[in-house]
């Protein structure tokens, strides 16, 4: 009985301390205005590949740095120089759960923050589209995508929210989600 508490209570640690952000992490966000873009990872350097590669941690508390990543990310793909419809935390040197979807499917196509999404069902039909992505500039190929998903994710604001997603939105929300796991577009 007492091993299985120690054993729980080394489980919540391990979890609670993988969540909380590295003072890298922090720095990298604090560097600059909520208004100002961040670096872009390239698949083309050795350093960014590898935390391309990477499966990303949970977030657990949003706090403040959460908030300013979110809007330093924002910032980052409307930027002129690599316009985006989405982003996601690893992309900009954060290997954290957070992604930027652009929102086809809603009035205005607003940008929405997903904090730990999770794809929960697929639809068995497929979509073949080009994709591109912000991480690997020159290359567009088409990739077979479900046309729609069910997400699981949590609102900047600490609401949690299941949605079904359909058609170009679902597309950019499965490629965001495939950053998060260290999985490339290009690896389809």
């Amino acid at each position: 009985m007492n091993k299985l508490l120690l054993l729980f209570f080394c489980l919540i640690f391990l979890d609670l301390h993988a969540q909380r952000l590295h003072n890298e992490e922090v720095g990298l966000i604090m560097s600059g205005k909520e208004n100002e873009k961040m670096r872009v990872m390239l698949i083309t350097h050795i350093n960014d590949s590898l935390l391309l590669r990477k499966r990303a941690k949970r977030i657990g508390k949003v706090d403040e740095t959460v908030h300013l990543l979110a809007k330093r990310m924002l910032a980052t793909v409307q930027h002129s120089d690599h316009k985006g419809v989405g982003i996601a935390a690893p992309q900009v040197g954060i290997s954290r759960r957070l992604i930027l979807v652009q929102r086809f499917d809603k009035e205005e196509r607003p940008f929405e923050t997903m904090i730990n999404p999770v794809v929960v069902k697929m639809s068995d039909s497929l979509c073949d589209r080009t994709e591109g992505c912000l991480s690997i500039p020159v290359i567009r190929q088409n990739v077979n995508r479900p046309c729609s998903i069910r997400v699981r994710y949590k609102t900047p604001e600490g609401k949690k929210v299941m949605e079904e997603i359909h058609g170009f939105t679902a597309r950019i929300v499965q490629h965001e989600v495939d950053h998060l796991n260290g999985i490339l577009f290009t690896d389809y």
